[in-house]
């Protein structure tokens, strides 16, 4: 799922990892879950993107997953490229996961204007799983779980904050007998603008089609409120497509736009992928 909402958006970075990500994860998991083999096997990959609404899945104790892409974001005479938006996932329990998002290289590019680039922020997180039930379980009451993170405030200037930024969220999705998919987000998140703190709170719903066993496309919404103080505000609209290559390999992209007065002259488009162990 992509993090960083442009402009007026929430920034819980999809952001390139520094390089001792993966040996600060092992020795956290290790710690967390212990070093023991698969409870379950890996499975196929359950991506949390190419969207902004994260899935209630956590992975199995064990398995490792790494997602990755790259956002094209423009606003008027401003565009915004990020590139790296890694998550890298932990299975460390049968219900819960560790997250770590890595940090991203962006761009900023003003009309009239020479071009910066910088690291953002990296953050790292952690999801649990509160009900699980298969897919092929057609209820009222949905796959749930809780999530949270905290961003690391060590990006470049201009490109990331100077605080450490909290969030939290609770995800949801319900199945049908049909090809048709339902998935929602809750979130409260406290940001800080380099002078003073603010906080939103944010809602998203995506509807995914598996079109066959190897494609599906989606469309989505989301909606971002400012509670306090100088936290960003908007609403996006994108949809898009994930293929499947193997069962453990994902190919994404997805096309969107801002709606309202705060984002309306947004657009914006990205692919990545996302890869199961």
């Amino acid at each position: 799922m992509r993090r960083c909402m442009g402009s007026g958006r929430i920034c819980s970075p999809v952001v390139s990892r520094r390089r001792r990500a993966p040996l600060v994860a092992g020795v956290i998991a290790a710690a967390l879950g212990g070093c023991v083999p698969f409870a379950t096997p890996p499975g196929p990959v359950v991506a949390d993107r190419p969207g902004y609404t994260d899935t209630p899945t956590a992975l199995p104790a064990g398995a490792v997953q790494l997602e990755a892409g790259i956002t094209d974001d423009r606003v008027q005479d401003t565009r915004y490229v990020s590139a790296g938006e890694t998550l890298l996932r932990l299975g460390v329990g049968a219900k819960a996961e560790l997250r770590l998002f890595g940090n991203s290289y962006a761009t900023r590019t003003i009309s009239g204007s020479p071009r910066r680039g910088g690291i953002e922020d990296p953050k790292i997180g952690a999801k649990l799983n509160l009900r699980a039930v298969p897919d092929t379980v057609h209820a009222w009451l949905p796959n749930v779980a809780a999530l949270a993170a905290i961003t690391l405030p060590v990006g470049a200037s201009g490109f990331g904050a100077t605080r450490a930024q909290p969030e939290a969220k609770v995800a949801a999705n319900w199945t049908t007998p049909s090809p048709l998919s339902a998935y929602t987000n809750f979130g409260y998140g406290r940001t800080y603008d380099g002078a003073r703190w603010g906080s939103h709170a944010w809602m998203s719903l995506a509807l995914w089609y598996a079109a066959n066993p190897r494609v599906s496309l989606f469309g989505e919404g989301l909606a971002v409120g400012r509670l306090q103080g100088g936290a960003t505000a908007g609403n996006d609209l994108d949809a898009g497509v994930t293929f499947l290559l193997t069962d453990r390999f994902q190919l994404d992209m997805r096309v969107g736009r801002g709606v309202g007065s705060e984002t309306s002259h947004e657009r914006f488009i990205g692919a990545g992928l996302a890869r199961r162990w």
